[in-house]
């Protein structure tokens, strides 16, 4: 038996596996004796059929077995004791065919293509210096908060003329032509509703508030949806290639308008938002408020900090892959989802994702980053407890969220996922120690045009 490997060039190498007579012989001769002693054959007793026989009916599938059991161990022995770091898989050689007669007891030649892991330098230090943005609060922020809180847990009622912005109208939506009759073939009477408060343009916003049911008005389609693409589309219940062909002027008749009675601050409201006698009064659900936006906002900060992080990480270290051996290696192994006219596209989003791994696993291994049961626990608490508040429970009981963390676990990649969250949130925080970071305090208003501004950033 013999291993050699061969390297092309920094990311791409040819690994060959010689599989000899006597590697596998003697094992496949004690494998011909068990399945005669077993073998049923009519005719024969049990031990009795002959060898010849034996090797006619399975000799050459379990010569097959051996040998690419001799092969893949060998293989990745070799790998393993050579500190070979490889992505995907070994493939089948497209230059080098390999020599595999499994109709005779000979010799076997494998030659395999690689793709090799990049070498990861550390390019990060103390001279890259990031900003924590501290977000400052007033008491603005806290009365919208409340004041958004009520509005959500207040009782919807119906009336018949709007007053304010907050009013919700329900239309009948018709496209129409230049003489103001319906469009051939256009959108008819189409169900929507809308809140005038998020309505950009003033003119729309103007009509929608004073109206009645049964009020007619004509109304473009285009500002109505604050020219959102995707909610007209949604709205319209129209095919995206649609939008393009509409005329902008609809007329919108009014069907029924909506208003929300905001929740009273009494007892029954604190204990519904915060838990059962968490505040006792309106001083102690405001101060309440104020501390969860405060955490709220300093995770936002934080989630931006990573952010920026994250974008440093991958400007500081431009890997390069094996990419001609990845998308081979895609295509080959998941037909389902890869093939020759999506692989090229598909493969720069997997791209992106194995830069990000491997200087993860980088950081991790110099800063000696380790995962605890404690650390996959606690975690999965907390990303339980999210999605419960997500579903609309507030103030999630311990015993629910333990509840649903046990079905969670039921899925055999969850702990996977878990586990992948943890080593993240520790190799970000190796990173913050790595580099400069320095504090800004600004308003909420300020922290969400800086983040805006990276996004763009990004974006480019």
């Amino acid at each position: 038996m013999n291993v050699t490997f061969e390297k092309k060039d920094d990311l791409n190498a040819l690994i060959s596996v010689v599989i000899k007579n006597e590697d596998y012989l003697e094992n496949i001769k004690k494998q011909f004796k068990d399945y005669r002693k077993k073998a049923k054959i009519p005719g024969f007793r049990p031990g009795t059929v002959p060898m010849g026989m034996v090797k006619q009916m399975v000799g050459k599938s379990v010569l097959f077995e051996e040998v690419n059991r001799l092969t893949s161990e060998h293989l990745y022995q070799y790998l393993q004791e050579n500190n070979i770091d490889i992505l995907g898989q070994p493939m089948t050689s497209v230059e080098k065919d390999s020599i595999t007669d499994f109709e005779n007891y000979g010799d076997f030649t494998f030659h395999f293509d690689l793709g090799l892991a990049p070498a990861v330098e550390l390019n990060i230090s103390i001279k890259d210096k990031l900003t924590r943005f501290e977000i400052e609060l007033d008491k603005k922020e806290v009365d919208t908060e409340i004041k958004n809180l009520r509005r959500q847990n207040g009782k919807l009622e119906t009336i018949d003329k709007s007053e304010t912005e907050n009013d919700s109208i329900v239309l009948k939506m018709t496209e129409v032509d230049k003489k103001g009759e319906h469009k051939d073939g256009g959108v008819f009477e189409q169900e929507v509703t809308v809140l005038p408060e998020v309505v950009k343009s003033k003119k729309v916003k103007k009509q929608l508030v004073g109206v009645s049911t049964g009020d007619e008005l004509d109304i473009n389609v285009f500002d109505l949806f604050n020219d959102n693409e995707m909610v007209i589309v949604q709205s319209l219940g129209i095919e995206k290639e649609a939008v393009a062909e509409l005329n902008k002027t609809f007329k919108g008749s009014v069907k029924e308008i909506r208003r929300v009675q905001p929740a009273e601050l009494n007892q029954e409201f604190f204990d519904l938002v915060m838990g059962p006698d968490a505040v006792k009064n309106e001083k102690e659900f405001e101060a309440k408020i104020e501390e969860n936006l405060g955490a709220y906002y300093i995770a936002e900060a934080e989630k931006q900090l990573e952010a920026e992080l994250n974008l440093l990480l991958e400007e500081k270290h431009p890997l390069t892959l094996p990419d001609d051996f990845l998308k081979r290696w895609l295509s080959e192994t998941k037909p389902e989802t890869y093939n020759s006219e999506n692989v090229d596209e598909l493969y720069g989003t997997e791209s992106v994702v194995l830069r990000k791994q491997l200087v993860r696993e980088k950081i991790a291994e110099e800063q000696n980053v380790e995962v605890t049961d404690e650390d996959i626990n606690q975690t999965s608490f907390a990303y339980t407890a999210q999605m419960l508040r997500q579903y609309g429970l507030n103030n999630p009981d311990p015993a629910m969220i333990q509840n649903f963390e046990a079905k969670n676990r039921e899925d055999k990649g969850y702990l996977m996922r878990i586990r992948d969250v943890v080593v993240d949130k520790k190799v970000l925080d190796k990173v913050k120690e790595l580099v400069t970071i320095k504090g800004k305090k600004l308003h909420v208003d300020k922290f969400y045009d800086e983040v805006k501004k990276f996004n763009e950033k990004v974006s480019k």
